[in-house]
């Protein structure tokens, strides 16, 4: 993976000299090792010199050096593409770490380079330019279009959208950003679970999720309402659980757990679609410990296929999504839109599979 190039605060409010410490800061190398690379010199790996060059391209740091790269400096400067990624998604393995594998497999192999950045909501508004508010060190000649990985806020995405590169959202919608966009079709990954159960004959399905997380977590629960609404006889019941949830974080699974000890038995669910499959391997776990079988006792399915899922006891049905796809197919996206600048705008949506395992 290329260089992740976060702007903290201080930063974005410093003096616009690009230093070789600048570089090995934002590296985590020594200014020892930078220099060595820039130089030409032994002493550092041909991998840590890719990095530390293209960094100092993508920085304008041989521009304040009134200096030009060599030959060799500049058979990795290609013009690069700019991933905009949250710092507490660059950490998520199980899911935007594969969205990024397929980002940058797909970058790859149009002969692109990539640059990841985190961009900062505190220059919004106030900085001279786009450009300045979004990565002021930024050489934004070389950045020939931009994806988005996630929910980022309505003021960072207008900002990028008035930088006037091609941008493409992923995993994301906003109706006020007219751009293309690549997403999961959640409403069919939550319509197909609710199918599923019902062809179970279950008669009591209950959804665990968090409608105010994400963009995807409110069409998940979108799926399960309008695939109860096409498919569930009379008779059959449908209750949602919306809790402030958090990937690791006990909070949600303990306020869940209050609420349902306070249902009457007779109230109780007997299948459950949890917003993704965390929650579910979470669910699932709590009501085993207190003697709860599953399948016999009740069935639970989740989203997402992570691998967690199919390690767990009893395995997780769930649906699966195509990370990696997501990914690439950004990048062709984004191609298409460098090609074809007056083309329509586009939603992507890649479809979503059921795998079916022994927890339902």
């Amino acid at each position: 993976m290329d260089v992740i190039y976060h702007m903290e605060q201080e930063q974005i409010g410093m003096a616009r000299k690009i230093s070789i410490q600048f570089l090995a800061d934002q590296l985590g190398l020594s200014k020892y090792a930078v220099s060595r690379a820039l130089s030409g010199k032994s002493g550092v790996s041909e991998a840590t010199r890719a990095r530390v060059l293209e960094l100092a391209r993508t920085t304008g740091y041989y521009k304040q050096q009134n200096k030009l790269p060599s030959r060799s400096e500049t058979r990795s400067t290609a013009s690069f593409v700019l991933i905009c990624m949250k710092q507490n998604h660059q950490g998520n393995a199980s899911y935007w770490q594969r969205v990024l594998s397929g980002l940058i497999s797909g970058c790859s192999e149009q002969g692109w380079h990539h640059l990841i950045l985190a961009p900062s909501e505190t220059e919004i508004g106030r900085a001279a330019s786009p450009e300045e508010a979004i990565a002021p060190h930024l050489d934004w000649a070389g950045c020939i279009g931009i994806i988005v990985m996630g929910d980022f806020s309505y003021p960072v995405l207008h900002t990028l959208e008035n930088t006037g590169k091609p941008l493409v959202l992923v995993d994301h919608k906003d109706p006020m950003v007219k751009c293309d966009k690549v997403v999961h079709d959640n409403l069919e990954a939550g319509s197909t679970l609710v199918r599923h159960m019902l062809s179970l004959g279950m008669r009591h399905i209950g959804f665990i999720g968090d409608n105010g997380r994400t963009t995807s977590f409110m069409e998940r629960q979108l799926g399960v309402r309008s695939g109860f609404e096409a498919y569930a006889e009379p008779g059959v019941r449908l209750s949602e659980f919306n809790l402030p949830y958090m990937e690791g974080g006990p909070g949600w699974l303990k306020e869940m757990w209050g609420r349902y000890e306070a249902l009457p038995p007779e109230e109780r669910p007997d299948s459950w679609i949890c917003a993704n499959d965390d929650m579910a391997l979470g669910w699932m776990h709590r009501l085993q410990e207190t003697g709860i079988s599953l399948p016999g006792d009740l069935r639970i399915a989740g989203i997402d296929n992570i691998k967690a899922a199919a390690e767990s006891s009893p395995p997780l049905t769930t649906v699966h999504l195509h990370k990696e796809e997501l990914g690439q197919r950004a990048v062709e996206v984004l191609k298409r839109r460098i090609d074809r600048p007056g083309a329509p705008q586009e939603t992507l949506s890649l479809s979503a599979d059921l795998i079916m395992r022994l927890s339902t």
